[in-house]
């Protein structure tokens, strides 16, 4: 063999080994990974009447049957209560002062094993029904997403919380962590699951700890997937790893390093991120993301943490050494300045079936690939503060990415909100503005078919340990075409829409906690503590998250007659149930439906 064709070979061989290395088993992402969605009845009494409410699933008749049992004794006559075509149900034909229990199906005949009682855990919060769940003891912050851990169709409540203010990594902000972030786990019925300590390796801040919810081995039970540090130290970054949890134990399944930070910046560096997504419309990829306001890095790994693609983005790329000598390692490099966001959501704004990962600015495909960088048409040094994916204009092909930008030290040019189509071109922009910290879009105005949008603008911020002061903010409600409806006023600021009514019409909910109509018409008052709300049981109408550092946590819902026509249940829609797998990350995040329903197998 010759001198020159050895080297070639060995080239050849490498490459095949490496290539090989990367062939991974592969679990194919099921129809939206709904294998079992439950039926996800709630039972209570509520003024003398036992109130029954139910999910309407994809493959539904259009009629269901109720049975009714009493538990006063085992050999309790079923009997058929009535049918109907809603997917809520008032029985007006027993005393509540017995226990009872009930079965709802479009099936002709009932399921023994599947009655459903009262849950142990409702409550009265605030004039309202609740589920409660009991964290043990005090605390000033939590973080929490939903999930199915045990594989029974319904979702159990994981909360990650702490006897401290919220450390933010900002320098005016910034304290030492005081306490430690404990995750607990409860079931459907408030009974406690599990608890992982995170440790003081994780400072206790959302920024630090983000948790995300899913079955990525397609089992049908969620996996808890998080930042940990194996040491005592923050800073200490060669001892941070991307950790997967069993659901139903809280033990490792699996981990590997956590992104090493790509700047000296602490601020930047503390800023983590994890979603999962069908980059190819099929397989689970995790995305890890470090970084905000410098370089950044993301990573995608598969369902068994086997790296994918890496992809630096942004200046100030802080160079990797290994044992003092420079490592050349292959990554996608790019050389703008465009930062990501405050949180990382997943959409399909093409509608191709494949799933786009909304890094800042940036739509990035499989690969790590540019679909397309909004940057490059609308140039700017800052970042978006809120980056919101949905269907605003429905003639629209595919989806609208509604940006609020940041500023402070950039021409005010450029700050302020735009909206993108599919392609990332600019339908409207409306630029002028110092720092836009906040906003949403959603439908809110009754009788519109239009979608709204709100933002608000901050002139400055007052910085102290757990507290955000705006200095003459100013709140901007547009319609779906970019122009100013109104100025609302203050109380709009950090709000959040939830449909409340079931009527597709949004509602506002305020940072105090108070739940109003557009008109301000004022519908309840939770108080403060009221963090989002989401499709997590029962009919289509969302409930509100209740944090209020009492050492519960509640799930407050509507048992108001439901007046319009029974819905799918949000929980078989694809992106709102990858919005709900982020809730415990960063800002908030408002569960939003693609329009696309499978039919489950179920």
């Amino acid at each position: 063999m010759s001198k020159k064709i050895a080297p070639l070979l060995f080239i050849i061989f490498l490459f095949i080994l490496i290539s090989c290395s990367n062939d991974v088993k592969r679990i194919p992402f099921p129809e939206e990974i709904i294998s079992k969605i439950d039926r996800g009845l709630v039972f209570f009494s509520v003024d003398e009447l036992n109130y029954l409410s139910w999910r309407k699933l994809p493959n539904d008749a259009s009629e269901y049957t109720i049975w009714r049992k009493a538990l006063s004794s085992e050999n309790s006559k079923i009997e058929q209560v009535g049918k109907t075509k809603k997917t809520f149900y008032h029985d007006t034909k027993i005393s509540i002062k017995k226990d009872y229990a009930y079965y709802v199906s479009t099936d002709a005949e009932p399921d023994h094993n599947l009655f459903q009682a009262k849950y142990p855990n409702s409550v009265i919060y605030n004039d309202h029904n609740a589920l409660s769940f009991n964290l043990g003891g005090d605390y000033k912050q939590a973080q929490i997403v939903t999930g199915d851990l045990t594989g029974d169709g319904e979702l159990e409540i994981i909360v990650a919380h702490t006897n401290m203010i919220a450390v933010d990594p900002t320098e005016k902000a910034w304290m030492k962590s005081t306490d430690k972030f404990t995750v607990s786990t409860f079931t459907f019925d408030g009974k406690p699951l599990w608890n992982f300590d995170l440790g003081w390796g994780i400072e206790a801040g959302p920024f630090y700890a983000p948790i995300v919810a899913w079955d990525i081995d397609a089992d049908g039970k969620s996996e808890v997937i998080l930042k940990t540090n194996k040491s005592d130290d923050p800073k200490n970054y060669d001892t941070e790893f991307l950790t997967i949890l069993n659901g139903e134990t809280g033990k490792i399944k699996s981990e590997t390093r956590w992104p090493t930070p790509v700047s000296d910046d602490y601020n930047s560096n503390s800023r983590n991120y994890i979603a999962v997504a069908h980059l190819d419309g099929k397989n689970v990829s995790i995305i890890v993301g470090r970084g905000t306001y410098k370089a950044q890095i993301i990573v995608s790994y598969d369902n068994e943490l086997v790296k994918e693609w890496d992809r630096i983005i942004g200046t100030d790329i802080k160079p990797k050494f290994e044992n003092r000598y420079l490592m050349k390692i292959w990554r996608k490099i790019s050389n703008d300045k465009s930062r990501s966001s405050h949180s990382l959501p997943i959409a399909d704004v093409d509608e191709n079936g494949t799933e786009e990962i909304l890094w800042g600015e940036h739509a990035i495909t499989a690969d790590g690939i540019d679909l397309w960088e909004v940057e490059d048409k609308a140039p700017y040094l800052g970042h978006p503060d809120i980056v919101y994916a949905a269907d605003i204009i429905p003639e629209l092909p595919g989806k609208e990415i509604y940006y609020c930008r940041e500023g402070w030290m950039e021409e005010r040019e450029n700050i302020g909100m735009l909206l993108v189509d599919k392609y990332g071109e600019t339908i409207w922009s409306n630029w002028g503005y110092t720092h836009v910290d906040g906003g949403w879009a959603a439908r809110v105005i009754p009788g519109s078919d239009e979608w709204q949008m709100f933002a608000y603008d901050v002139k400055k911020k007052d910085w102290k340990p757990g507290v955000r002061t705006f200095i003459n903010p100013s709140q901007i409600f547009m319609n779906s075409k970019g122009e100013v409806i109104s100025n609302p006023d203050s109380s709009w600021i950090r709000s959040f829409t939830v449909d409340w009514e079931g009527d597709g019409i949004k509602e506002l909910c305020t940072e105090a906690g108070v739940l109003k109509r557009y008109n301000d018409e004022v519908l309840a008052d939770f108080g403060e503590g009221v963090y989002w709300g989401g499709d997590l049981f029962g009919d289509h109408r969302e409930e509100l998250v209740v944090a209020p550092r009492d050492g519960k946590l509640y799930i407050v819902f509507n048992t108001s007659e439901l007046k319009s026509e029974p819905k799918i249940t949000r929980l078989a829609d694809r992106q709102y149930k990858n919005d709900l797998s982020r809730t415990a990350m960063q800002f908030n995040v408002i569960p939003t439906e693609s329009g696309y329903i499978p039919k489950l197998n179920n």
